[in-house]
């Protein structure tokens, strides 16, 4: 629809309102809001968002810009929540350009309109789901022990008496299958996520 300036003012004074607003949602934002739920996303590489070093560093790809928001710490900390791995070896870098790091809300690589927690809520955190799951399962096949009956804390994995550290499993984790879907902790469990 196109309205000037004109036919407002005429339509407003027809109408004997106080006050019209007139405004327009873009096309973009109007399909990502009046579209029905699309059934569930597949799960995000995790590959592409997080790398665990042999000395058992977390690098977490940002596909968000730093700019004073705070955006690198939270994205960062959503993944390190699911993971349970050592916020104090946590760092960050910023992702290439590349479509896997495009806003899930707008489908572009961008940075903006205070949008990089929200739309990357459940992304982050699930990509650090999926890794922890995939260095469980690496230490139970060392192990030869079920997976659930490995614990997980400060990036460090035990069995009993047995401990390895993410760094000692991550190579044979990457080597796995990412698992078909993930539970995410319960806001309740969080640790770091609010502090």
């Amino acid at each position: 629809m196109t309205l000037t300036r004109r036919d407002l003012l005429r339509t407003s004074a027809a109408s004997a309102a106080g006050l019209v607003i007139a405004f327009q949602v873009p096309r973009g934002l109007r399909a990502v809001h009046a579209a029905p739920a699309p059934a569930a996303p597949p799960l995000p590489p995790a590959n592409a968002f997080l790398r665990i070093g042999a000395d058992d560093s977390v690098t977490v790809l940002l596909a968000h810009s730093e700019m004073g928001q705070g955006s690198w710490t939270g994205l960062a900390l959503m993944v390190a929540e699911e993971l349970e791995c050592d916020w104090s070896k946590v760092r960050c870098e910023h992702a290439p350009a590349a479509p896997v790091y495009a806003h899930p809300g707008f489908g572009v690589q961008m940075t903006g309109g205070s949008s990089a927690t929200w739309s990357e809520f459940d992304r982050y955190r699930t990509v650090g789901a999926i890794a922890r799951d995939m260095l469980v399962r690496a230490a139970a096949a060392r192990w030869k022990a079920p997976a659930s009956s490995i614990h997980v804390a400060s990036g460090v994995l035990s069995h009993g008496k047995d401990q390895l550290t993410f760094g000692k499993v991550a190579e044979a984790a990457m080597k796995l299958a990412p698992p078909k879907t993930v539970q995410l902790k319960d806001p309740r469990d969080w640790k770091l996520i609010g502090t």
